[in-house]
């Protein structure tokens, strides 16, 4: 096998199994960074790395049409006309840059969030650029979403192993953290983690889905390392990865057995360690705090409809958009306190909330970044509902393919009913991105084979 031929065949799956894997080592160079800091510098080698494939991978696309000159321009909307997912990926990048110039902070809303949280509109571009490069291979090379697949896969398995080496040493491998915020790898913490160990189950499900049992005992390692972040939200949407079985019942009881065990072995591992995970598992109090993180989302959604808010704009002022009474309820259940006295907002800073501790004293209370734990609702305030819609209209590419490849679509359908009490950090966007190709271009296949019959 050629270098060349290497490269277009395992480009992108390489891509897909060490962005995750990504981590800038703040805490070696410099012990007293913040986690602020660590944000912005992972936010910036994550950024860098998916330029760098994107160029390399723009060069092997041109490679594939030597004959092709800038004149064949012309033909483009031709092309596009034949796949509309290409369209609809393309409109939300480009709305996503466009509605950054709408924004309160324009250069904020087009680099991403002062504070490291990213969802630059420029970053979203690139995603796009991952997710337009991939779908273009799959078209010429059926086997990629296999290959992306067990890249994903693999990757799954090295994080899990390191978080289980985290659990057992009581020490993160990357970065110096409480032993009650592990596992958490190269994640800003354990709820996003867990999020990936969904992606990754749910594509190993859709192996199980082919009768292929080669992915059982990964199942079980993933799952182990899932039961360690003690996620409700993970559970429930490995729940609905495991009913994506419904009708081969000897996958299901078999997958259900071992998903149960390795989440079992996992919660074992972690309370002999200590009790905290437990009391997360229990504690309905952030189910609670969500309903007013939605309704603020929802109230700052109705404020901008068409253009959202950009990266990192209503982190600033969100909370306007909560009753004072609401914002008590949320304060008391998110930090305890009794009550708020008072909200200092300011253009280009995060807000500030003067808080009465239970003992009475006054403290200062900062919220550098605010998310609405939604991610269908966190894109309607970065890109607006127009934004929102050409999102959600890829996912019925990902849906027509689980009838031809089953476990890119059931890792991306797993993974967003994860979503739905959550959201996807950039430290994942890379890999999601690039499964989503695959798993749209399976879909335009299936479409335009029944369209031909």
């Amino acid at each position: 096998m050629t270098a060349r031929v290497f490269l277009h065949q395992w480009w992108w799956p390489i891509y897909t199994a060490i962005y995750v894997l990504l981590f800038y080592p703040t805490f070696l160079i410099n012990p007293g960074a913040n986690l602020s800091n660590v944000l912005s510098e992972s936010y910036s080698i994550r950024a860098n790395a998916t330029l760098l494939f994107l160029a390399v991978g723009l060069i092997l696309e041109w490679a594939e049409h030597p004959k092709l000159r800038f004149r064949d321009a012309r033909h483009l909307l031709r092309a596009l006309r034949q796949h509309p997912v290409v369209v609809l990926a393309l409109l939300y990048g480009l709305w996503s840059l466009v509605t950054a110039f709408f924004a309160l902070e324009p250069i904020a809303a087009l680099l991403g969030s002062f504070f490291g949280s990213g969802d630059g509109a420029l970053f979203a571009l690139a995603m796009v650029g991952v997710f337009l490069l991939v779908y273009l291979q799959t078209l010429r090379d059926p086997a990629l979403p296999s290959r992306l697949a067990w890249s994903v896969v693999v990757s799954g398995i090295v994080m899990a192993l390191l978080a289980l080496i985290e659990i057992v040493s009581r020490q993160g491998v990357f970065y110096p953290i409480h032993v009650a915020s592990l596992p958490m790898v190269t994640f800003p913490q354990k709820g996003h983690l867990a999020g990936f160990f969904v992606l990754v189950a749910g594509i190993l499900l859709g192996f199980l889905r082919q009768r292929s049992w080669i992915g059982l005992s990964a199942l079980l390692v993933v799952s182990t390392a899932l039961g360690t972040t003690f996620n409700r939200a993970a559970l429930l949407a490995l729940g609905v990865g495991v009913l994506l079985l419904a009708g081969k019942w000897r996958q299901m009881f078999v997958t259900g057995l071992v998903i149960c065990l390795g989440l079992s072995a996992g919660w074992l591992l972690v309370r002999t360690l200590n009790s905290e995970g437990e009391r997360q598992l229990i504690n309905n109090t952030t189910a609670q705090t969500r309903l007013y993180m939605w309704k603020a989302a929802v109230r700052g959604i109705l404020e901008r409809p068409l253009t959202g808010w950009g990266a990192g704009q209503f982190d600033t002022v969100w909370p306007r958009f909560l009753s004072r009474d609401e914002l008590d309820k949320y304060a008391q259940m998110e930090w305890g306190v009794k009550r708020v006295r008072d909200v200092f907002l300011a253009p280009r800073a995060s807000p500030v909330l003067l808080v009465e501790l239970a003992d009475g004293k006054v403290a200062i209370q900062g919220i550098s970044v605010w998310k609405a734990h939604n991610q269908f609702l966190d894109i309607g305030l970065l890109r607006g509902l127009v934004g929102l819609s050409f999102y959600l209209a890829l996912f019925w590419y990902v849906i027509r393919s689980v009838s031809k490849f089953p476990p890119l679509a059931m890792g991306l359908i797993a993974y967003h009913a994860f979503l739905f009490l959550w959201f996807a950090p950039f430290h994942i966007e890379g890999t999601l991105w690039a499964v989503l190709g695959g798993a749209c271009a399976t879909g335009s296949l299936v479409g335009r084979r029944a369209d031909s019959v």
